[in-house]
């Protein structure tokens, strides 16, 4: 005995909402995840590596040395002249901040030195030295 088919069998469909919401999510993710992986303050200089070295500090100023002596306060491009008052200026305002001295591997250690000067003239009790871990 025959059975008579009264219906077409469907056919098999992708529904590709659910997968666009997944693409959409991993790529919102990805891009706030790669906006973090912006290295500090935008300027390439070379560390030294410490087996101590921390990860962040909470309140900082960052003074930048780069290998050619080249000054930078906070990403901002500066010179030995203008550091003593950029500095005098904002350690009145946050006294507790950290002065970050970011130096190249390279720089001038006198120069370095110098600087460390100018920034406990300008009101700095507090130095870190910026490496990278080993």
């Amino acid at each position: 005995m025959r059975i008579p088919q009264l219906e077409q069998p469907k056919k098999a469909r992708i529904e590709v909402i659910n997968m666009i919401d997944v693409i959409f999510f991993l790529l919102v993710f990805f891009m706030v995840t790669s906006a973090s992986i912006i290295s500090m303050k935008g300027i390439k200089v070379d560390l030294p590596q410490a087996s101590t070295a921390s990860a962040t500090a909470s309140k900082f100023i960052t003074i930048t040395i780069t290998k050619q002596q080249k000054l930078f306060i906070d990403g901002k491009d500066t010179n030995v002249e203008n550091l003593y008052g950029k500095l005098s200026e904002e350690l009145a305002q946050h006294p507790d901040k950290v002065v970050v001295i970011n130096a190249d591997r390279d720089s001038n250690y006198g120069y370095v030195v110098t600087i460390m000067d100018i920034s406990r003239k300008a009101g700095a009790t507090r130095f870190a030295i910026a490496a990278e871990t080993k």
